[in-house]
């Protein structure tokens, strides 16, 4: 195949020698030996032929992508980028997709006239186990490949701790408040927000406290619990502290104990008649009708009152008792007021 803008033909025979111009071949028969042909091509589509066959002979191809950062371990955005194996004359599409839906990328990219590559943004998303993405560009059936590593989170947490794992009041006198302090403590690398604190059971009340309280690592608040039974028996009841870490169940227990007066005296310390005991009489502080407490004869200089009612007042005397069971005159009086 002959290509020439003038050319001198020799002793041609047919079909010996052709010019093809685009799509049209050209064949010349018989020509002689001494004849000169002269081929005129239009200047505008000779300067089409050139850079059209520049064009279909210098194509670029897909030569890689490559992102920024090729490890997480929270999320982010990484840049990226295709790289052609030559700059182009043309628009470029390059077809891209992850094969992890924790990396998310544009499902592709045009590269500009002359330029050689394109970037895009990787959007990552953070893992709870650690795992691999995978990065694909297509162009004209050329693949590359970019893989980022996913690692969990190493981020610092909050922790609560309380000083108890249960708490006791004791056997406590009705309508005699008590009181005891628990301690909550934020024990991880992180803040800790107390969020709320609640006491359940007859009895038990938690002072009034403003939540929710942020506690700095290492920072602690005291609660304030309060016991007050108002009968005699038993009691339980719970405490409950949630928080941004954990929610944490604390048993309450208590009894309630009758109130009881304890009386003391002081013996006679001169007498002609020996003393063997001590009767103990009590009565309403507002009359004078006295009642004997003890069934026998008390050889002690005191007595316990245990069957005294809240909120009531009593009076006590006391008589000493000879061996011939006769009793001596009252003592002074004394007045007590149980709470």
């Amino acid at each position: 195949m002959c290509f020439a803008p003038e050319l001198t033909l020799g002793a041609c025979k047919v079909d010996v020698c052709a010019v093809r111009r685009d799509f049209e071949v050209i064949r010349f028969k018989d020509a002689y030996s001494t004849r000169r042909l002269q081929l005129a091509f239009p200047p505008m589509l000779s300067l089409l032929l050139l850079i059209s066959t520049a064009a279909f002979g210098q194509t670029p191809s897909l030569d890689r992508i490559s992102c920024v950062t090729k490890t997480y371990s929270s999320s982010g955005t990484d840049t990226c980028r295709a790289f052609l194996t030559a700059t182009n004359s043309t628009h470029l599409y390059i077809a891209l997709s992850s094969n992890n839906p924790a990396v998310v990328v544009p499902s592709g990219v045009t590269v500009s006239y002359y330029a050689g590559s394109k970037g895009f943004a990787a959007n990552i998303a953070s893992v709870k186990t650690a795992q691999t993405a995978t990065i694909t560009a297509k162009l004209n059936g050329v693949a590359k490949y970019f893989k980022i590593s996913l690692a969990p989170a190493t981020s610092s947490s909050a922790t609560m701790s309380v000083n108890a794992t249960s708490i006791g009041f004791g056997s406590t006198v009705l309508n005699t408040p008590v009181a005891q302090s628990v301690t909550v403590s934020s024990t991880g690398t992180a803040a800790l927000s107390v969020n709320s604190a609640s006491v359940s059971g007859t009895g038990f009340t938690l002072s009034r406290a403003s939540f929710p309280i942020t506690l700095n690592p290492g920072q602690s608040t005291t609660l304030q619990l309060q016991f007050d039974p108002t009968t005699a028996g038993n009691y339980s009841g719970q405490l409950t502290v949630s928080s941004s870490a954990s929610t944490k169940t604390i048993p309450l227990t208590g009894v309630g104990a009758s109130h009881q007066v304890e009386l003391s005296w002081i013996a006679p310390s001169a007498t002609s008649d020996p003393i063997i005991g001590y009767n103990v009489y009590r009565s309403p502080s507002t009359s004078t009708s006295y009642v004997r407490l003890n069934g026998g004869t008390d050889y002690t200089t005191g007595y316990t009152d245990g069957t005294v009612q809240s909120g009531s007042s009593y009076k006590y005397i006391v008589k000493s008792v000879d061996s011939a069971g006769v009793e001596s005159p009252a003592s002074n009086a004394t007045t007590v007021a149980v709470p």
